[in-house]
């Protein structure tokens, strides 16, 4: 287990890697950080529905195979503002975005439940080595422990203002994504 400032462990060139995003969740905890200041330039964000930088798709800096990222999210609206958000992270470069009707307040559990299913079934279909999971909620120690059981690594990214600590001592590296969506300088870096 590790955190650097870098998001994927150093050993895993040549790797399949598939990134899992609870977008939702992602995209409540950004709004926290930031409060009522805009969105840094490398940033893109849709207070409640998601958040992303272009920074995080890592065209030229990895070595591994990055084979899909996943995206959920859930939104209040018709068909046509679902589609426009789809339309929206494909524009970043989400190859996957699933994004559902939201009926209440809170957060989605469909959300959540979708992410499971979606990255143990990977798992157990050996569609990956490394498995990212972008969130910080305790719910996912089951799921990281099954995919784990499964032969799989998992990275977590997180911004620290939604982590357990728990979580954070069952992954096999961790990376803050503060470092790219809320530091000015990011790019420098990536």
């Amino acid at each position: 287990m590790g955190s650097r400032r870098q998001p994927f462990p150093y050993n895993i060139s040549s790797s399949r890697v598939m990134i899992f995003i609870d977008g939702e969740n992602l995209a409540i905890r950004y709004a926290e950080s930031i409060g009522n200041l805009e969105p840094l330039k490398q940033v893109k964000f849709r207070r409640g529905v998601y958040v992303w930088s272009h920074l995080l798709n890592f065209p030229h800096h990895v070595t591994c195979d990055i084979v899909r990222k996943y995206y959920y999210t859930s939104l209040k609206g018709d068909q046509n503002t679902i589609d426009g958000v789809i339309s929206e992270l494909k524009d970043l470069g989400i190859e996957a975005p699933r994004v559902f009707k939201k009926y209440k307040t809170r957060g989605s559990k469909r959300v959540d439940i979708s992410l499971a299913v979606d990255m143990l079934m990977h798992a157990s279909r050996k569609n990956y080595n490394v498995a990212v999971l972008v969130g910080g909620d305790e719910d996912y120690v089951p799921l990281v422990d099954a995919v784990m059981s499964e032969g799989r690594r998992v990275c977590l990214w997180f911004l620290e203002n939604g982590l357990s600590p728990l979580l954070k001592t069952r992954v096999d590296h961790f990376f803050d994504l503060g470092h790219v969506l809320l530091d000015e300088h990011a790019d420098r870096y990536f």
